[in-house]
């Protein structure tokens, strides 16, 4: 997925439905494919506003101006030759091999993380959640998914951490986070930590300025040794197919059962 099309959907999901806001992103989500052909003022007229509120909106965006606008709207499914987006990975896997061979892998895949979690990184984390209090956990897509599930289950323990869908607000909450902020990035590649994922020029990051403590979830274990990555809990999956939206849950529950036990500690 595209950083303009994820932008749009969480303008749509936050916004008030009566609201300017939540009008244009519902118009221009409507008329995706033919943005990288308009001009701002088509748009504007598309969307019924002026070209200043259009101007505005792009801003509200996180894009500079109407041409970095235009230039992240062209969206194309296996844009960088990345075979692990939905439609290409899961929903193909399913039409070729039917829905229970896709249950099966799931099944295997579950099992082959249960048995492969480090719980000693585990309880570390679980820890590292009772001394800070400040706490973030972030993600894109469907590792977002593991992000939310982990603050929906903390609160329930009375520990309540930050998320947020915006990939530019994650940004700008790790780069100035101090050092008694601890940040959990849920990243089945590890991607995210070496690059802006949903850029158009997929520009590298550079965490090594970074003081928040760093705890990375992720399915490739050679994140272990990237010098920007503090702590890092690593799982196994058998299969190409990218299970980790359903078994990040998994993984939240050995963290906050961890989490349960360190506080009754206290």
């Amino acid at each position: 997925m595209g950083i303009l099309l994820n932008r749009l959907l969480i303008i749509l999901n936050d916004s008030d439905p009566k609201s300017t806001d939540y009008h244009i992103a519902f118009t221009l989500l409507s008329n995706f494919y033919s943005i990288a052909s308009l001009s701002i003022g088509e748009v504007a007229q598309i969307c019924s506003v002026s070209k200043s509120t259009i101007s505005k909106f792009i801003r509200k965006l996180n894009f500079e101006d109407y041409a970095e606008f235009k230039a992240a709207a062209p969206f194309k499914e296996n844009k960088y030759g990345f075979k692990l987006n939905y439609n290409q990975n899961i929903a193909k896997y399913m039409e070729q091999n039917g829905l229970d061979s896709y249950i099966d892998v799931i099944l295997k895949d579950i099992s082959y993380c249960k048995n492969s979690i480090d719980m000693n990184q585990v309880k570390e984390l679980a820890k590292d959640l009772v001394h800070y209090k400040k706490v973030a956990s972030f993600g894109l897509l469907f590792s977002e998914l593991g992000a939310m599930d982990l603050q929906t289950k903390l609160a329930y323990n009375g520990k309540f951490i930050i998320t947020n869908l915006s990939d530019s607000k994650q940004d700008d909450f790790i780069n100035h986070a101090d050092e008694d902020t601890l940040i959990i990035i849920y990243s089945n590649s590890g991607t995210y930590i070496q690059r802006y994922m949903l850029s158009e020029f997929q520009i590298k990051k550079d965490y090594s300025k970074i003081k928040a403590k760093i705890v990375l979830i992720t399915g490739n274990e050679r994140m272990k040794n990237h010098p920007d990555v503090d702590l890092c809990i690593s799982f196994k999956h058998e299969s190409l197919v990218q299970t980790h939206s359903i078994l990040y849950p998994l993984i939240n529950d050995m963290i906050v059962m961890e989490y349960r036990k360190q506080i009754r500690k206290i």
